[in-house]
């Protein structure tokens, strides 16, 4: 367990360096982070420390209501039951995934970074910990985990295809790359990764100035995913796109499709971003229809070329959405 515990003292080192040079409440959680991490360390060198323990658990429960207030006090369980690598490993994850999302990254690394040195077999933190190389802007090191996830589930698995993804978004031949991915996972029937695998291509097809490629990538990834939240984020993206091509009509048919399958804060930002678009266009019984009195939790900007496009994509999308209604009310 040498490797863990070095891993361990490094990833507390880097949320006490936070703690000393942020402020606010993200210097308060860092704190609280460090010494649950102290903790883990002195559990994998096999020298608990109660004195410590007991700190942790103080220092969290000052820690306002959160997911992350409940990872860490799950994690502080784990080692009072006995440190198993298997349970921290997990705890870490879930604490760095939590971490990802208010996009404290370097948090977030040291975090998994300790969860792949306490379980090095497991292919699903490998990927993580490589997704999170790549957020930061390490491709190398992207590029070693995402093979590493890979070979750990053996090549033919849910996550090596997710970590073929993530080596082709990295590579410089990404968008063809990432077409042989997304047909294998078609094949092999793993429609979430092909998904996956759509999405980011049309990352990379509207950073290189095709648009309209993007937001057939976005279309199809929305169909392809079986998770509600997930079609809705395709959709809140296609919507994007669909704006910067002029196709104010194909907008609207996605964000009605992320106000049909969202979660609440995505519903939300759909009907703000249909009352922005209904108000450009001037569109009055949009715009009544779709105001709120209430503060958005996102902030929806203004159409960008909000003409409508010479060939719409709108009918399309329009004959899609009444369909996955047809297909839910079944």
């Amino acid at each position: 367990m040498t490797q863990a515990t070095q891993t361990a003292a490094a990833a507390q080192d880097t949320l006490r360096h936070i703690s000393e040079t942020e402020r606010g409440e993200r210097a308060r959680r860092a704190a609280a982070g460090a010494l649950v991490l102290r903790v883990v360390q002195r559990c994998v060198s096999g020298t608990p420390d109660e004195f410590t323990l007991r700190r942790a658990h103080a220092e969290v429960a000052r820690l306002e209501k959160s997911a992350e207030k409940t990872i860490l006090l799950r994690a502080l369980r784990v080692v009072e039951e006995g440190g198993a690598a298997g349970g921290l490993s997990a705890a870490l994850v879930s604490y760095a995934c939590e971490l990802e999302k208010t996009r404290r990254l370097p948090e977030a690394d040291a975090a998994v970074t300790l969860a792949l040195a306490l379980d090095e077999g497991g292919g699903a933190t490998a990927l993580h910990a490589a997704r999170l190389a790549r957020k930061m802007g390490d491709r190398q090191r992207a590029l070693v985990l995402y093979c590493a996830a890979r070979d750990l589930d053996g090549g033919n698995g849910q996550i090596a295809r997710f970590a073929a993804i993530g080596e082709a978004v990295v590579s410089d031949d990404g968008i063809r790359m990432l077409g042989g991915v997304i047909r294998r996972a078609l094949r092999a029937g793993d429609a979430e990764a092909a998904a996956v695998g759509l999405e980011e291509r049309a990352t990379l097809r509207r950073a290189a100035g095709d648009r309209a490629g993007a937001a057939r990538d976005l279309w199809t990834a929305a169909a392809r995913y079986t998770d509600p939240v997930d079609r809705a984020r395709a959709a809140h993206e296609l919507a994007g796109a669909a704006l910067s091509l002029g196709d104010a009509g194909a907008a609207r048919e996605a964000l009605l499709v992320a106000l049909a399958w969202g979660d609440a804060p995505q519903k939300d930002h759909a009907r703000t971003r249909l009352h922005t678009l209904s108000r450009d266009l001037g569109d009055q019984v949009g715009t009544r229809r779709w105001r709120s009195f209430q503060r958005p939790s996102l902030v929806s900007l203004s159409a960008y070329r909000p003409a409508p496009a010479a060939r719409s994509l709108a009918p399309r999308l329009l004959a899609w959405r009444e369909s996955m209604g047809q297909r839910a009310a079944s």
